[in-house]
């Protein structure tokens, strides 16, 4: 072999481990930062921290103040939360424990507050880690709720509060929809609830609620606040907060799939404006939150009206992530509460049980006697339900039919 033929195959030589060397760079870096991107973002953080006295009876607002200093407006975003008056929305409650719909071995726990057996029931959706049910934002609308007479079920996901804990990672609803489900059948089981009086809501990043809400048609309304409805979108709102190139977010949702066990974009909670149907659905958000962008909510808003879905929006001025909760209350508790009052089902008045009704009168008068029967109508449920009096000019007796009702 020539000279030149051995310099030719060296550098050849060359040219491909520089590739391979490159490749495996490449590979080492786009895990490298995808699992920096992903840890940081999914990375579960169980148990309520600074909450965890907080329960629905007893609670108030104290928070990690010193975590809102980064946020534009942090000062005004602290004093409507340190200064709001909370002793009004305390309320009794029962401890609940159910397992995710389809999954055995994961015990989920939470908290129901029943304040009108008759009236529709509202499942409460929290958002990332740490949060739960003890979180102060849960508690308020759980008050703004009881308020109003309606009862609610708030809870912990897996792998949040006081649920149990079954990875190191949250899947940001690819999994925990599953739980939301799972508190939809304790509702209807264990609690007596129908189909169509069961609401949801869902603040942040529990928007993968609106998962739960597209698989189950009996949850008959959703309310979603500074929700999380674009999972790639919200990595990239994450990265240009914190001052990273926005394409990191290919790696980050590719690794996060790895480290929670699914990927991160199977289910979307856009499949819900496409399955919602007649069920309305309830957007707020403000138009200042820096930390999930209000592109969220609008992009859901749209695809609802290109389904021709009912949709309300209310977009804030001048507020941030979950801001109109705390400082716009009472135009907020209105809006919450008029719109499940108006969407969900209330029990019913039912027949249970009815004596049967003479068909002959009752009175003791010759047949030859003319006489007219009179006849009372009782509607229930929008159905007339005829019950004959017999009563004649000479009856002196009336019947008697016994109705109960669940309301």
């Amino acid at each position: 072999m020539s000279l030149k033929d051995r310099l030719n195959n060296l550098s050849k030589s060359k040219i491909t481990a520089i590739f391979l060397v490159s490749i495996l760079f490449f590979s080492l870096s786009y895990v490298g930062i995808g699992y920096t991107v992903a840890s940081q973002g999914i990375s579960a953080n169980p148990g309520c921290g600074m909450w965890e006295s907080n329960t629905p009876d007893n609670w108030n607002t104290n928070d990690d103040w010193e975590s809102f200093e980064p946020w534009n407006d942090s000062e005004e975003r602290i004093d409507i939360r340190k200064n709001f008056d909370v002793s009004t929305y305390q309320y009794q409650y029962e401890n609940a424990t159910f397992e995710p719909r389809g999954e055995s071995g994961i015990t989920l726990r939470g908290w129901y507050i029943e304040v009108d057996p008759n009236a529709p029931v509202i499942i409460q959706t929290h958002g990332m880690p740490q949060n739960g049910k003890c979180k102060p934002e849960m508690l308020l609308m759980q008050g703004y709720l009881a308020e109003a007479g309606l009862n609610s079920l708030s809870f912990d996901l897996r792998n949040y509060g006081n649920s149990d804990v079954d990875s190191d990672f949250i899947s940001i609803g690819q999994k925990e929809y599953k739980d939301l489900l799972g508190a939809y059948d304790w509702l209807i089981t264990e609690k007596g609830y129908s189909p169509g009086q069961v609401g949801m809501t869902a603040f942040s990043l529990g928007g993968g609620a609106a998962i739960a809400f597209a698989d189950e048609p009996g949850i008959g309304a959703l309310w979603l606040d500074s929700a999380v409805l674009d999972f790639p979108l919200v990595i990239k709102n994450e990265l240009d907060r914190l001052g990273f190139p926005s394409f990191f977010a290919g790696p980050g949702v590719r690794v996060g799939g790895w480290l929670a066990g699914v990927s991160l974009t199977e289910r979307s909670p856009l499949e819900a404006a496409d399955n919602a149907g007649e069920r309305p659905v309830y957007l707020t958000h403000g138009k200042e939150d820096p930390r999930v962008s209000i592109e969220h909510s609008q992009t859901f808003e749209e695809r609802m009206i290109s389904n021709e879905a009912n949709v309300t929006t209310w977009y804030v001025d001048q507020r941030g992530h979950v801001d109109a909760l705390w400082g716009n209350s009472d135009e907020y508790s209105s809006k919450l509460t008029e719109f499940f009052t108006t969407a969900l089902e209330f029990k019913s008045i039912t027949q249970e049980k009815a004596f049967p009704i003479e068909e002959t009168c009752l009175g003791s008068h010759s047949t030859e006697i003319s006489h007219t029967h009179s006849t009372l109508s009782i509607f229930i449920d929008g159905d007339e339900i005829s019950i004959p009096l017999n009563i004649g000019i000479q009856d002196s007796s009336l019947l008697y039919t016994s109705y109960s009702a669940d309301q």
